[in-house]
């Protein structure tokens, strides 16, 4: 028999953790699911959105999951305890560590399992949606916008942290604001952006790629934009006397955006 093993903390249960779930269970005859701990989620994000019973009974409520185990965790964040696991109980079947899209050989720790295949990109290569993501909409923090969307992820009088997610091929306005300044952090992928100190008509192509930084100082003209085909991760510190949306002036849109 096979068995194909996925493993994750499902917090919340999304659309994309059932097509992942589904693509293992017709790689293999028996498809086991490690679900992280409570702790694991805490040490991962702060605090599991549900907590481990729940979590439990939405997976072992699916036709297509056979089996839900625990497991102990360990200092890498795997799931190697559990593979070590299911290995004993079932010593004679071919065991099948399905990994998602985001992983791949050389970042997962349970390489060094022995006996056990692996297979990457189960489910696809693309994520149909994520956990963090259905989070942050559901805290109403999400705002779409032409160029992508942004998150608040905190703010109070004089500070405003974001995320922003440019999508290839689109970019904001020609812009400037005049009560605050800002910081970005290129957190994934990359950017352009065009920059001037006081002239909007002599700006400059500058280049950002991941964990560049860059400040723009009140009243600095500014446009970011992807022309790549990847999408751009940016956090955005900004900071000052204000922090409104109206306050920006805008000269002119990014073409790409049409």
């Amino acid at each position: 028999m096979k068995i194909s093993v996925v493993s994750g903390g499902f917090d919340p249960v999304h659309s994309g953790h059932i097509e992942y779930l589904k693509a293992a269970k017709n790689i293999g005859d028996y498809l086991i699911v490690a679900l992280n701990s409570d702790n694991w989620l805490t040490l991962k994000k702060g605090k599991p959105f549900m907590p481990y019973h729940e979590r439990l009974s939405v997976l072992s409520s699916f036709s297509f999951v056979d089996e839900v185990v625990s497991f102990e965790d360990d200092d890498l964040g795997s799931c190697i305890n559990a593979l070590e696991q299911i290995k004993l109980k079932f010593p004679k079947d071919e065991i099948i560590f399905c990994n998602g899209g985001d992983r791949n050989s050389g970042n997962i720790p349970e390489m060094q399992v022995k006996d056990i295949s692996l297979k990457f990109g189960v489910g696809g290569e693309s994520k149909i949606n994520s956990s963090s993501k259905i989070l942050k909409q559901w805290k109403g923090l999400s705002e779409e916008r032409i160029w992508g969307e942004f998150y608040n992820l905190y703010q109070d009088k004089k500070i405003k942290l974001k995320e922003l997610i440019i999508k290839p091929g689109k970019g904001m306005s020609l812009q400037k604001h005049f009560k605050r300044s800002e910081i970005w952090f290129v957190s994934e992928g990359k950017c352009c952006v065009n920059f001037h100190k006081n002239d909007h008509s002599k700006i400059d192509e500058i280049p950002l790629n991941t964990f560049d930084t860059f400040s723009v100082k009140k009243e600095e003209w500014h446009q970011l934009f992807n022309p790549y085909k990847e999408e751009c991760r940016i956090i955005e510190i900004q900071f000052g006397e204000e922090n409104s949306e109206e306050d920006i002036e805008r000269i002119k849109y990014y073409d790409g955006n049409e």
